[in-house]
């Protein structure tokens, strides 16, 4: 056989490998976002969590270098010891960051992000081993590329999940850190353990993920189907209400009248045009998700920037008191950020006419 028939062969056999190393987990996430019928993932997000987790890699292999120098262990041990609690660590870290700056706010973007932040992840750890190891058999990077990597996805969308379901249910932060990042450590520690039989492990693996995100999707659909729906009720209720002018015989005026003691009644009329504004940007961010679902563009909004302007006036008029106290009848409460960075995202909306990170710093998070 001539040298450049071999050279050819093997390069065909890289070509392979790296295809089973590097495909799957990118295939995976194919399908979490073609499965994302309201497109509440933009690609540019999705890019910038796979770059995210890719850097993360290396600063994880930095990391866990350096401990395994210091703690001087079997590199056995470490792997199902020490290296998940690191790696894990890392990716919880941006994890966190996209949950309580509410640029996720569903169970389904937060499972995208997770996903291709593990993704990012386990791409650029493959491509290390394809480098330092080129003369492996086809069968270790069918187990890397099908088990490590999909593990690696997986392992930060349980934190992602965990965190997301925290942050709604109002759970002390803590307290669900720790516990999704449990959660993620013994995923990724328990895969490590059984790749004694690797095979058996990555067929298993690829059944239990297929499982959890078709579920996870699911749920996360379903949950937000109904907030589309109930939410769009209630804000039609209350814009109708403020509009008709008989706001003050009900428990909301009441409500509201009771303040007047408390932060005077300019506050309370800011409150009132606060109440009705943000139910007409909540109806036009449901109706945007609406129309993303069957696969239309939103016709731009003339006065979206002015809203969203008079928005954030609004809002430093009454203050960060008086946004707690009207945080339980508000519109926006709870999912009122991820709306504000909806309508932002939208052709022709200015982004700096928002605060990026209201329900944080407005008051209408309930103290922790």
């Amino acid at each position: 056989m001539s040298s450049s028939t071999s050279d050819l062969l093997l390069t065909s056999d890289l070509l392979l490998c790296g295809a089973l190393a590097l495909v799957p987990v990118q295939l995976f996430l194919l399908a979490l976002l073609l499965l994302d019928t309201y497109r509440l993932v933009q690609l540019r997000r999705v890019a910038v969590s796979l770059l995210v987790g890719a850097a993360l890699a290396g600063l994880a292999f930095v990391t866990n270098n350096l401990v395994q120098s210091l703690a001087d262990v079997q590199v056995l041990t470490f792997g199902l010891l020490a290296a998940p609690l690191v790696e894990e660590i890392f990716k919880a870290g941006w994890l966190d960051f996209q949950v309580t700056s509410r640029r996720t706010s569903f169970l389904v973007d937060v499972t995208i992000i997770a996903f291709a932040t593990g993704a990012g992840f386990a791409t650029v750890e493959n491509l290390y081993y394809l480098r330092t190891l080129p003369d492996a058999p086809m069968l270790v990077w069918a187990v890397r590329g099908l088990g490590t990597a999909v593990m690696h996805g997986g392992a930060a969308t349980l934190y992602g999940v965990i965190r997301q379901m925290g942050e709604v249910a109002d759970r002390p932060v803590v307290t669900t850190r720790v516990l999704a990042l449990g959660a993620a450590v013994i995923f990724h520690a328990g895969f490590n353990g059984l790749m004694v039989n690797a095979v058996p492990a990555t067929v298993g693996l690829l059944m239990l993920m297929v499982l959890i995100l078709g579920l996870v999707q699911r749920v996360g659909e379903r949950r937000l189907r109904r907030w589309l729906g109930q939410g769009l009720d209630r804000d039609r209720e209350l814009l109708d209400l403020i509009r008709s002018g008989d706001v003050r015989t009900t428990p909301l005026g009441r409500y509201l009248l009771s303040l007047r003691d408390h932060f005077g009644t300019g506050v309370v009329t800011d409150m009132l045009c606060l109440l009705r504004l943000e139910a007409e940007l909540s109806i036009r961010a449901k109706g945007t998700l609406m129309l993303r679902e069957h696969g239309f563009v939103p016709r731009p909004d003339p006065d979206l920037d002015a809203r969203l302007a008079e928005h954030r006036w609004l809002m430093k008029s009454i203050g960060r008191a008086g946004l707690w106290a009207l945080g339980p009848v508000r519109p926006w409460h709870g999912h009122g950020a991820w709306q504000q960075r909806l309508l932002r995202s939208e052709p022709g909306a200015d982004a700096s006419l928002s605060d990026p990170r209201p329900d944080r710093d407005d008051g209408t998070s309930t103290p922790r």
